[in-house]
Order: C-alpha cells, then structure tokens, then sequence
C-alpha cells in the first residue's frame, strides 16, 4: 500500500501499490508519494523547465 498526496488540494490517498504507481507514472507533477508500505518515502518532484519567449537561449543550448 503507498500512502500519497494530491498536491493541488493536499489530499492524502491510501491506495495500491498498481494504482498508486499508475497515477505518479501519469502524473508526476500532482501527485506525491509519502509512504511505501508503511515505511516513510522521499518522493524528488520533477523539476519546471521555464522558457523565457524573449530568449534564444533554449533554441542555441540542447538540454539532457
């Protein structure tokens, strides 16, 4: 069972562990994960990418 949270309304959902995975797989940006059967879980959330309009710098630089 995974334990996680719903970040734009900071809801938390005991949920199984296929469920649970589908939804972060999804959805990556919206959904946290707090908890791994039982145990306490560190969840790194993608990071934004920001694009400035009135920069080249994303058309010259190629990101990984």
């Amino acid at each position: 069972m995974y334990k996680i949270m719903y970040l734009p309304t900071g809801h938390i959902f005991t949920l199984p562990d296929e469920t649970a995975q589908e939804l972060k797989k999804k959805f990556p940006e919206d959904y946290k994960i707090l908890e791994k059967n039982g145990k306490k879980f560190k969840d790194k959330l993608p990071r934004k990418k920001i694009v400035d309009d009135k920069s080249i710098y994303h058309l010259v630089v190629e990101e990984e």
